[in-house]
């Protein structure tokens, strides 16, 4: 099916340079967040270490956000109401996890706080999964054949049910919460959309 001429209202740089705009404030926020201790020692400096580490994390998490959505905005021509839509519900929970991440730090590792962490990332790999079947079945009706994908397939379902299971180990052991946090972060490192070689 040909497509249709994106006007320049419409066209995807415009999305792209508005979220990185949001997931630069978003990574802003979170240094910000970071508060020095008042006690020059090492001990004082060592024991902001759940600050720290929430914060490494997080921003590796954000880092791969922005990856893979400029991944997928290569394969949007024009940017219809759905792509917007999906596009800034993904961006609202991302935005959420500079809070999550400091409301960790300042609990000191405590049950509720991390289920609250893990949940938000959990929330975030919904919205994504919505935002790139948005634009997955834009490019099936442009182009008349699927936007396969190498990783996204099962990715999306390991992730999402990692990040389940990490909320509940929040309330046995924090540890392995962050822990496979950090493991669906590893597997999303690495864009997985890709154009199919076949035609439907």
């Amino acid at each position: 099916m040909a497509s249709r001429e994106a006007s320049p209202e419409a066209r995807p740089e415009r999305l792209a340079a508005f979220s990185d705009g949001v997931i630069a404030v978003i990574i802003t926020i979170m240094v910000l967040d970071l508060k020095p201790p008042r006690d020059a020692s090492p001990g004082a400096l060592l024991s902001l270490w759940p600050a720290f580490l929430s914060y490494v994390l997080s921003y590796i998490f954000v880092g791969i956000v922005w990856i893979n959505h400029h991944h997928l905005l290569r394969y949007v021509e024009r940017v219809e109401m759905s792509i917007i839509a999906t596009n800034f519900l993904f961006l609202f929970f991302v935005s959420l996890i500079p809070f999550c991440t400091r409301y960790v730090a300042e609990n000191r590792q405590s049950p509720f706080p991390n289920a609250v962490y893990a949940a938000n990332f959990f929330v975030v790999t919904i919205a994504y999964i919505l935002f790139e079947r948005a634009i997955a079945a834009q490019y099936r009706e442009r182009v008349g054949r699927p936007l396969q994908h190498s990783l996204a397939g099962w990715r999306n379902w390991v992730g999402l049910c990692c990040y389940a299971l990490a909320i509940a180990a929040a309330y046995i052991r924090p540890g392995i919460t962050l822990a496979l946090i950090f493991c669906v972060a590893l597997i999303y490192s690495v864009p997985g959309a890709r154009r199919s070689k076949s035609h439907v």
